[in-house]
């Protein structure tokens, strides 16, 4: 309603500042001190007009949530003050100097108080001026990277995550000097910053999706001074990928280091490009031992972009994954002679009668999920020892509807041109079409015609893609 400038709401908007500044002021019911911090965001993120001529009692009122006991109420109080910080025109500096400066001093009175409130709202306070206050903090930027490093090991684990999550924004703030060695100093800030985020990922299990999180921001804003902790990096990475397989954690199942290490080997990827190249080969099949997850897809996909060398072995193992899934066994290239003798013949390959015979062929695809280990189980009875880590956890999922549903997502959102999957498609995945699940259906509609389409056979008009897309008309 703010967005659409309706009249009924714009009048009653002073009312509703001068209610949440109240409520900040005076109230004790924690309730409405949340209401209050939200509503003055939201406005603020509005850019009305009408806000500037409360800046100065929002800025006031905003001193004591900053420092309030409760964790929730200080991180809205921080959002809040973002919002209101960007009120202030850049350009007019007579009027952002003076509350810059009011800022500041309250973060250093809150740095004083030497507790877990105040180093909390010094954190944050150091936080929105980094970010929104532009060049302000340049003077400060030594005293902010001191507190940044005396805290970081802090014993309270909300000081001691704000004082890491602090860590990138400072890289991202002034590079040049985050990188630079100090007189007196033997390495920078970046460096002392690092090694101590690389040590944490290895040492604590409560910090390590933090630590390795605030290591791929540090390196996408500081990558060419980053190389160098390359190495050590992508050696924590391994190391964490091993111990989780090592736990026997079932693949798929919500883990929130392996999404942040995913998410870390992706930010790598965007900021260091193809000299990650020779670390990630290692760390490759590791990232599959999780399973299927959008965390593992979203980081392929960037992989495949910036790491381009890496597209022939990243869609191998993916299409080993998705078909075990999907059919049960792995993925079997094209391979047109042999496809056209058993055509002849009358015959079915090998590769995947284990799946014709489970339930790939009914249970699953009909949406009969419970009795989905079938196939997989049998063809898993008879690898060996050798088989890689993406087939075996291929074969440790549960499929359920939302594995399914993602398995078929893959084939549409990754490029598989330079592997025909038309037959594939038309063999194994068109009896999709009428899974009990109207998610996985549509999902499979998606994923038919995207391989369809991408068959230059099917534009020609001739192959598999042709019939593939008969079929689909006519299950449809």
């Amino acid at each position: 309603m703010i967005e659409k400038r309706w009249a009924s709401v714009m009048s009653s908007v002073e009312t509703e500042v001068n209610r949440s500044l109240e409520w900040l002021g005076s109230e004790r019911n924690e309730v409405r001190r949340m209401t209050a911090l939200r509503i003055i965001e939201v406005l603020c993120n509005s850019d009305l007009v009408s806000l500037h001529l409360y800046i100065s009692k929002i800025f006031t009122e905003l001193r004591n949530p900053l420092r309030n006991q409760r964790h929730e109420t200080r991180m809205a109080a921080a959002c809040t003050l973002g919002a209101c910080m960007e009120l202030i025109p850049m350009s007019e500096r007579n009027v952002r100097n003076p509350w810059l400066n009011f800022l500041y001093e309250e973060l250093q009175r809150n740095f004083q108080m030497a507790s877990v409130e105040g180093y909390h709202g010094a954190l944050l306070v150091s936080q929105e001026l980094l970010q929104h206050g532009g060049m302000y903090m340049q003077s400060h930027f030594g005293q902010v990277c001191d507190m940044a490093l005396k805290l970081k090991e802090y014993r309270d684990p909300i000081v001691h995550k704000a004082a890491i999550a602090l860590l990138p924004v400072l890289a991202r703030y002034s590079p040049q000097e985050f990188t630079r060695v100090n007189t007196g100093s033997s390495e920078s800030m970046m460096g002392r910053a690092c090694n101590y985020l690389i040590t944490l990922s290895r040492t604590s299990d409560r910090d390590r999706a933090a630590a390795f999180l605030a290591l791929g921001n540090i390196a996408q804003f500081c990558s060419t001074e980053y190389r160098s902790f390359l190495e050590p990096t992508t050696r924590a990475i391994r190391d964490a990928l091993i111990q989780r397989a090592k736990m026997r954690i079932p693949p798929a199942e919500a883990d929130e280091t392996v999404t942040a290490v995913l998410q870390t080997i992706a930010t790598l990827a965007t900021a260091m490009g193809p000299a990650l190249t020779r670390y990630v080969r290692d760390i490759l099949d590791l990232m599959f031992t999780a399973g299927l997850s959008q965390a593992l897809c979203d980081s392929l996909l960037v992989l495949e972009r910036e790491v381009s060398q890496l597209q022939p072995a990243i869609q191998g193992r993916l299409l080993d994954m998705v078909s075990i899934i999907l059919v049960g066994v792995p993925f079997r290239p094209s391979q047109q002679s042999l496809d056209d003798l058993e055509q002849r013949m009358g015959t079915m390959s090998m590769h995947y009668a284990t799946a014709q015979n489970g339930h790939r062929s009914g249970a699953a695809a009909n949406g009969n999920t419970a009795n989905g280990a079938s196939s997989r189980d049998a063809y898993a009875g008879t690898v060996s020892d050798s088989t890689s880590l993406v087939v075996r956890a291929a074969n440790n999922i549960h499929v359920t509807n939302d594995t399914l549903v993602l398995a078929l997502r893959t084939l549409r959102i990754f490029d598989f041109s330079e592997e025909n999957l038309s037959e594939f498609v038309r063999n194994e995945i068109l009896r999709y079409l009428t899974n009990s699940s109207a998610a996985v259906r549509k999902e499979a509609i998606h994923a038919v015609s995207h391989i369809v389409m991408a068959d230059p056979l099917y534009r020609s008009m001739a192959g598999a893609g042709v019939e593939v897309a008969s079929e689909v008309v006519q299950r449809l």
